[in-house]
């Protein structure tokens, strides 16, 4: 019944418009669905029937994303491509530290209690707390009077909190001279009330707590790593900025404080925005599509022309943040080169948390990140992320991480993604070809797969069936998925068709999807949207604090490689052991 009760609350009341043209959801806060609300003839079905409509089929439902969550087991036989040099199943085209800066941009986009494929349902629980996207909340929480516990104090002679708290690395042996401590996010213990204490007795105290904004920054090593580095640019700024303040006046010790925040904050979000914009979205979007969106005024069709929009108002579309956002999850390598020390796989990298690993937090010098193995920087060769398809590392099961939940003893994020996709009520990809074809009729037409849905369901029936042992797939399990896929899995699919780009970038429907949301979130911030550089926009964050251009020895930065190293100069890391750079 609560199933039903949501596919009732969910049809849309379309006169609800917010200031950015977002047709507003009553059902599940914080979210949307793409393109206004499907009709129910218009929703996913299984085996021809709408689980909203329908909560008995439910368990059918579970059976056939567990079987199809089978199938993708299979390792896909990839071509070989241009780099002989890299594995076949490597994207040389995506370093692997955009993987993590997706999984970064997904929590700035998205913040739920409990995961839709666990609720089982749309509910209180499953609401989006993240109201405001992509201004770096996850990073900053609600500053340093709403988080006070992320925020370290400015300086010896300074209480004001506005630099965000790092924490020191742990060495297994002794610590060198020229060690550089401050290397971790921060973590601290939790006094003893439940009669659990994982510390070990004499040795070491389990640190249970990440002082971080969002909890999912410390979801792994690389994640915290990310954090931190994001964390180490930000309090760099804030000194930048100090150095040029004038000392004078009765309100210079706490006024300024709080404008050097704002300062720093907005500097790094502009930051942010450059690389999203220039780096990320270049990298994972079909690049037919990314030159559609690229420009400072894009054309588009999920709603009208964005003007701002006030806090609180902003959805994001079930079918981003539970279909096409979630092909990040493919490309997580089942090992990697952390730094000159260590090669750690997956499982490893995925355990080491302050929730999973308590006692032996921080991070010790054997997973300190040096970023030219996540990045390319100076020419390095950094680990490669996995090409997209529909497959995820062994290390994604991990049943620790991702135990089973329901009656079908599936662990691993694979079955979550595709089970929370079923029962979001979200498009069919059917229905949602057809809408944006009505819409933007070239955009569709540029690939046979969208287009031709009769090619499209024969290229599916025939991956469906081309590995009987993995899932067991039955004749009718292959016709309802091979008429119906999920989403995610269809976004997967999609990738690995690509001619001559197989699993490098994503394909024209989850390239739409991507860019309408996250160009659509820029272009709702007007200096993210006016298409000014770097230096115009950092120049009129300035003025809005001080007389002077404080920002002015800010270089242009357009990717991550350019964020490490600016940060590696501020934060005075050249020299950094273990390396950082």
């Amino acid at each position: 019944m609560a199933v039903q009760q949501v596919s009732e609350a969910s049809s849309l009341r379309t006169s609800e418009i917010d200031a950015c043209g977002f047709v507003r959801s009553p059902a599940a806060p914080g979210f949307r669905h793409f393109l206004g609300s499907p009709a129910p003839s218009q929703r996913f079905r299984a085996f021809g029937v709408d689980p909203l409509s329908s909560p008995a089929i439910v368990p059918d439902l579970r059976r056939l994303m567990h079987r199809l969550s089978r199938r993708m087991d299979a390792a896909i036989r990839w071509p070989s491509h241009a780099d002989g040099s890299a594995e076949y199943w490597e994207n040389p085209r995506m370093p692997s530290g955009y993987t993590y800066l997706l999984q970064f941009v997904a929590h700035d986009l998205v913040h739920s209690a409990i995961p839709l494929s666990v609720a089982g349902g749309l509910g209180g629980g499953t609401a989006n707390a993240r109201r405001t996207p992509l201004r770096l909340e996850t990073l900053f929480g609600n500053g340093p009077v709403g988080s006070p516990h992320i925020y370290a104090l400015d300086a010896p002679n300074d209480d004001r909190r506005t630099k965000l708290r790092l924490g020191r690395m742990r060495w297994k042996e002794n610590e060198p001279a020229t060690g550089c401590p401050f290397r971790d996010i921060a973590r601290s213990a939790a006094e003893n009330v439940t009669g659990i204490d994982r510390s070990i007795t004499g040795v070491r105290v389990a640190l249970t707590e990440a002082l971080v904004a969002d909890p999912r920054n410390d979801d792994h090593a690389v994640m915290s790593q990310l954090t931190a580095l994001f964390a180490l640019l930000h309090n760099g700024l804030v000194d930048i900025i100090r150095r040029q303040e004038d000392s004078a006046g009765p309100n210079a010790r706490f006024g300024a404080a709080y404008k050097r925040f704002l300062c720093a904050r907005e500097a790094l979000t502009a930051i942010y925005h450059n690389i999203l914009r220039k780096d990320l979205m270049r990298r994972v979007i079909h690049p037919a599509i990314y030159r559609v969106y690229e420009g400072p005024n894009p054309d588009f069709i999920d709603r009208s022309a964005p003007e701002g929009f006030a806090i609180g108002d902003w959805e994001i579309p079930f079918e981003f943040s539970h279909g096409a956002f979630r092909f990040g999850h493919a490309m997580v390598r089942h090992e990697y080169r952390i730094n000159d020390l260590s090669l750690h796989d997956l499982n490893n990298t995925l355990e080491k948390s302050s929730a999973n690993d308590p006692v032996n937090m921080p991070l010790d010098e054997t997973w300190m990140v040096q970023w030219s193995r996540f990045f390319e920087i100076n020419g390095s060769r950094p680990n490669f992320s996995r090409r997209i398809g529909p497959y995820l590392s062994d290390g994604l099961g991990n049943d620790q991480i991702f135990p089973a939940f329901d009656e079908t003893e599936r662990v691993g994020l694979l079955y979550r993604d595709l089970l929370g996709a079923g029962l979001a009520g979200m498009w069919s990809v059917d229905a949602l070809i057809d809408e944006i074809s009505n819409r933007r009729p070239q955009l569709i037409a540029m690939s046979r797969l969208l287009a031709d849905r009769a090619y499209r369901v024969g290229m599916l029936r025939e991956w469906l069936t081309a590995a009987p042992a993995y899932g067991a797939l039955s004749a009718d399990e292959i016709e309802t998925l091979s008429n119906d896929p999920p989403l995610p899995f269809f976004i997967l699919f999609e990738a690995m068709q690509q001619s001559q780009a197989e699993g490098m970038h994503l394909g024209p429907l989850g390239s739409i999807i991507v860019s309408e949301v996250i160009f659509g979130a820029l272009a709702c911030d007007p200096r993210s949207a006016d298409g000014n550089s770097l230096a115009e926009r950092l120049a009129s964050i300035s003025r809005e604090f001080y007389p002077a251009n404080v920002l002015q020895e800010i270089p242009d930065i357009s990717s991550m490689a350019q964020l490490v190293e600016f940060t590696t100069e501020i934060a005075e890391l050249q020299q950094a052991v273990p390396a950082f750079l």
